[in-house]
């Protein structure tokens, strides 16, 4: 079962509903996940897949993962929980207007790992900068999450 795997990623059960196979639609040969189907709130709910049509009735609440190779240094995992746990800390409140963002990536993980790292770079730039007495230009800590997508589109 995918529990020891799932428990592994959320030790502390933050996520709320583990959802399985058994909570898909099937629609024109593949098993969709249909988040109205399940009473839930669409701006809290992000569906995790290495399949877009899993996710097609609703394209912006969907993650789409590259599917697992088998090799044993994927770490698309420890970066899905980077990436979620980021999203969680924002507190943005539809996560749609995050997702949407990272919609037409191949890879959204590793373009969330870019972003994370440009960001990164950028404030120890700045703190660099405040430490020789210099006006920082660029970020304070508090902007970096929001920059990892458009503050517009968080409203």
């Amino acid at each position: 079962t995918a529990f020891p795997l799932i428990d592994s990623v959320d030790p502390h059960g933050f996520v709320s509903y583990r959802l399985f196979r058994d909570a898909t639609r099937y629609m024109d040969g593949h098993h969709v996940k249909d988040i109205p189907g399940l009473n839930r709130d669409p701006a809290k709910v992000v569906v995790v897949d290495c399949r877009r049509e899993a996710f097609c009735l609703q394209p912006y609440n969907g993650l789409a993962l590259p599917r697992w190779d088998g090799s044993s240094d994927d770490r698309a995992l420890y970066d899905l929980t980077a990436f979620l746990k980021t999203i969680a800390l924002s507190g943005v409140e539809d996560v749609r207007t995050v997702l949407e963002n990272y919609a037409l990536e191949e890879d959204p993980l590793a373009a969330f790992k870019r972003r994370r790292s440009q960001l990164e770079e950028e404030e120890q730039q700045r703190l660099a900068e405040l430490a020789q007495g210099k006006k920082p230009t660029g970020l304070f800590l508090g902007a970096l999450a929001g920059r990892l997508w458009p503050r517009s589109k968080q409203q």
